[in-house]
């Protein structure tokens, strides 16, 4: 059986099925009438359920017969006119047939045409493609979630395969090349040829794009890329989170990455995989239990120095207020001071006194529910007027990272504390025992005496990495930049 002849057996099988169960379009007695469905307009003719019909009624030998783009046309074509033609009907069918004959003829041509062959189209072209989750990340975190795509730059699983974060989907195109050779060919008859390149899908590469986005937290972010035959692609879509919904969070919150794979044909986006995975967002304030394997992961603390917060200008306006002529300078030279060291000790002093006259109390960590350290940013230490060593830390550090200093973050074992250069580019560095702002007691030069000392004491750690003395310059250059806290 060629396959015109195999295409008219389908569409006498499709026709016979839906004519009968369409009956119904006409008169109750089967006859055209008034009470039908009959009408001048091609609108009265009720095209989802004709197309609907068809579609139902296709089956999997026809189906293999479209795998071939170039025909689809011309199948589509035989199956329409024999439908539809006259001779294929009897007096059962005249009356949809009757129905038709006054509509415009045209019109539901081109409405079912629309209709099928786009299914037709669509899938022949997402037949090979495959699609499935590669990896969700099952705990967000809000303090570094706009960080992602930087922290997990290059990260590797436990197998050292590429493992993108938080989302990452597989796609792969099952497409396999089928090459036969002359003399193959020569054994199989004209009819085998013909019936094989139908049969045989046109092997090539496709565009695929996916779209994800995690309801509640972020927009919906795409990654797009080309799969060949035989060959998978990871992507991994790229978000931008809310700030606003993650400040909201006081404590976590389960939700859900939505995920979405298309084809990418003819300006057309055409579906073929879909998928929900759960996962928990984390508050701001937490520094989470992030993969191994991060690298420079103790350099995220960077998020909670924040000079930009909205109580920096009050902190500088009085820390001016005790500076010569009320000028603030970052490494430069007061008239009174003989060198600019002397006068970044000036400066310094005048940011511990009016830090200190915030009356925040040391106090331990309260955690928030979650996974990890809960770490209140600067400014809400200065509302709740309660800090811990490396809350202390991350107010001083914020403060003079707003003055222009270079600062760093001296992280050892159980506790923090802060360094700066004592001049512009300089490597000799000058250490404040933060936790002492909590002590009303405490004095700069006490306060910097014991950084110093606390310094030195781990000199054997630094060497081992125990330790670790942090640049916020580094850092800031590394794309590690302050959380967006008001």
């Amino acid at each position: 059986m060629n396959v015109h002849s195999k295409l008219s057996f389908f569409a006498f099988a499709v026709f016979t099925a839906f004519m009968l169960a369409f009956t119904a379009c006409s008169g109750e007695d089967g006859k055209d009438g008034k009470d039908g469905i009959a009408g001048k307009d091609a609108d009265e003719v009720n095209v989802d359920s004709l197309a609907a019909a068809i579609r139902s009624e296709v089956t999997g030998t026809l189906w293999d017969s479209l795998y071939a783009e170039p025909y689809v046309d011309s199948i589509y074509n035989i199956l329409f006119d024999n439908t539809y033609a006259e001779d294929w009907m009897d007096s059962v069918r005249m009356a949809l047939i009757d129905s038709l004959k006054e509509a415009d003829y045209d019109s539901l041509y081109t409405l079912l045409y629309d209709s099928i062959y786009t299914d037709i189209y669509s899938q022949a072209i997402i037949r090979t493609l495959d699609a499935w989750t590669y990896n969700a990340k099952e705990d967000l975190y809000g303090a570094f979630a706009n960080l992602y795509p930087l922290m997990y730059k290059d990260f590797k699983n436990s197998k050292g395969e590429s493992s993108p974060q938080p989302l990452a989907i597989k796609v792969r195109n099952t497409c396999e090349h089928l090459d036969f050779t002359e003399e193959d060919l020569s054994f199989m008859t004209q009819e085998e040829v013909n019936k094989m390149m139908i049969r045989t899908p046109e092997c090539r590469w496709k565009k695929v794009m996916v779209k994800a986005w995690i309801e509640g937290f972020s927009d919906t972010a795409t990654a797009t890329g080309n799969v060949n035959p035989d060959k998978e692609i990871l992507l991994a879509p790229s978000f931008k989170f809310d700030n606003e919904a993650l400040l909201e969070l006081t404590a976590p919150k389960k939700t859900l990455y939505q995920i979405r794979a298309y084809a990418l044909e003819n300006d057309k986006e055409i579906p073929f995989f879909s998928a929900s995975e759960p996962t928990t967002v984390h508050p701001m304030q937490i520094n989470g239990a992030e993969l191994l394997g991060v690298e420079k992961r103790s350099w995220y603390d960077g998020v909670w120095i924040t000079p930009n917060m909205d109580s920096i200008t009050a902190i500088l306006g009085d820390i001016s207020k005790k500076l010569p002529d009320g000028t603030l300078k970052a490494y430069q030279k007061y008239n009174d001071d003989s060198t600019v060291q002397e006068s970044t000790m000036r400066v310094m002093r005048a940011i511990f006194e009016v830090l200190q006259n915030r009356n925040v109390k040391y106090v331990e960590n309260d955690g928030a529910g979650s996974r990890g350290q809960k770490i209140d940013y600067p400014i809400d230490v200065l509302r709740s007027k309660q800090a811990v060593c490396n809350e202390f830390s991350f107010l001083v550090a914020s403060v003079l990272e707003a003055i222009g200093f270079e600062v760093y973050i001296v992280d050892v074992p159980s506790h923090m504390f802060i360094g700066w250069a004592v001049e512009k580019n300089s490597k000799t560095l000058g250490f404040l025992e933060t936790t002492m702002l909590g002590h009303k007691d405490a004095t700069f030069d006490m306060a910097f005496d014991a950084g110093v000392e606390k310094f030195n004491d781990q000199a054997e750690n630094f060497e081992d990495g125990t330790s670790e003395i942090l640049s916020l310059k580094e850092i800031r250059s590394y794309g590690i930049t302050p959380n967006d806290i008001p």
